[in-house]
């Protein structure tokens, strides 16, 4: 009986047991967004360059939205809204970032095309991560 009610106990006390949740597994850091008009790729990672927020269309040919985050431990997902004057000018496909054990930090960008198309004057790029806004850059095209 006696090895019975400890078996019981022992079986009661490990059913009580969890594991402790790794805060960084559930929510990665989103590190920056930053605006340019260059993207490098280099060793197998990308890197802004020309970082600004006036862009000139006559100078540049492209404004990337360029973002960092770290701590990525599972699957999440990334959009870009690009706005001019709050009306929807381009909506970005939807990246797919998923981890893997060797890349812990991820980059991810997208760009808008500074043709005939693209109007003069102040914008705003919108970045969503798992459907929530996370950040918002505001810049200028002359």
């Amino acid at each position: 009986m006696k090895r019975f009610l400890i078996f019981i106990f022992f079986t009661l006390t490990l059913s009580c047991y969890k594991k402790a949740v790794n805060f960084y597994e559930i929510f990665p850091t989103y590190w920056k967004s930053i605006l340019c008009s260059q993207v490098e790729i280099k060793d197998e990672w990308a890197y802004p360059l020309n970082i600004k927020n006036l862009f000139e269309k006559d100078k540049d040919e492209w404004v990337f939205c360029f973002v960092e985050l770290r701590n990525v431990y599972s699957r999440h997902s990334l959009l870009w809204k690009w706005f001019k004057n709050g009306e929807l000018y381009k909506k970005s496909q939807e990246v797919i970032i998923s981890a893997q054990e060797s890349r812990k930090n991820v980059v991810a960008w997208d760009k808008i095309h500074l043709d005939n198309t693209v109007e003069k004057g102040k914008w705003t790029v919108v970045i969503l991560m798992d459907g929530k806004s996370v950040d918002r850059k505001d810049f200028e095209i002359k």
